[in-house]
């Protein structure tokens, strides 16, 4: 990792909280407390004491952007330039968030609902980027991976070996997730499917499996387990 080489490029981050919590039983799980402090503040606390970056655009719903002002506020957050509101879908919400970053080299995208991700994480991902455009973090799969036809019977084993697991952070050159987004043909669950279906090569680097994100109530005890461990070891 060229410590130095990123440090001299500019990095926005995009922190997209602006989803539902239908797995959650109505919780808004961003805002429940784990390991002392609400899930998008360890997530922030990540982010702003990164050197590498350089600004955060929060994307939270309507009915939570209060209630993110008032955290920032707590906590001192100095590197928040915006809150803007989440649209429909995910790739709507970091539209939204693409909006509202000034222009810089790369801007780098994480969900907000992985409070676990690490300095590491993100310094690897722009380090990438500025070799290759696009960076994403993932882990290998460990478990045996089947396709399945209509009936659920089992059409195909696939070759784990060659399957990863994708996470966040996902960092593009500026200028590539400004013109991915400027598409509106491609829907994708990530920003990354986006690229590569416009001919982008992407580049996966290696991540903790450890960078869980929280989607089901029992993630909110493995990331708090997580969490708690680190601040047992600093």
């Amino acid at each position: 990792m060229n410590i130095v080489s990123i440090l001299l490029t500019t990095t926005k981050a995009i922190i997209v909280a602006g989803g539902g919590s239908r797995r959650m039983n109505g919780t808004d799980k961003i805002f429940t407390e784990i390991a002392g402090r609400p899930v998008i503040v360890h997530t922030l606390d990540a982010f702003e004491r990164c050197e590498a970056i350089d600004g955060i655009i929060l994307v939270l719903p309507n009915k939570s952007i209060e209630m993110g002002r008032e955290l920032i506020a707590k906590y001192g957050y100095a590197k928040v330039e915006a809150i803007c509101e989440g649209g429909q879908t995910r790739q709507q919400s970091v539209n939204n968030g693409l909006k509202s970053t000034s222009k810089c080299d790369f801007v780098l995208v994480h969900d907000g609902a992985r409070p676990c991700v690490t300095m590491e994480a993100i310094e690897s991902g722009i380090s990438e980027a500025i070799k290759e455009g696009v960076a994403i973090a993932a882990s290998p799969i460990s478990d045996t991976i089947k396709q399945v036809d209509d009936s659920l019977l089992v059409s195909k084993t696939l070759d784990r070996n060659k399957l990863v697991s994708v996470h966040t952070p996902q960092v593009f050159r500026y200028d590539i997730l400004k013109a991915v987004h400027s598409n509106p043909a491609f829907e994708a669950t990530d920003d990354a499917a986006l690229a590569e279906r416009m001919g982008y090569r992407v580049k996966i680097y290696v991540d903790s499996y450890e960078n869980i994100k929280i989607t089901t109530i029992a993630d909110l005890t493995i990331a708090e387990a997580i969490l708690s461990s680190r601040k047992d070891k600093a």
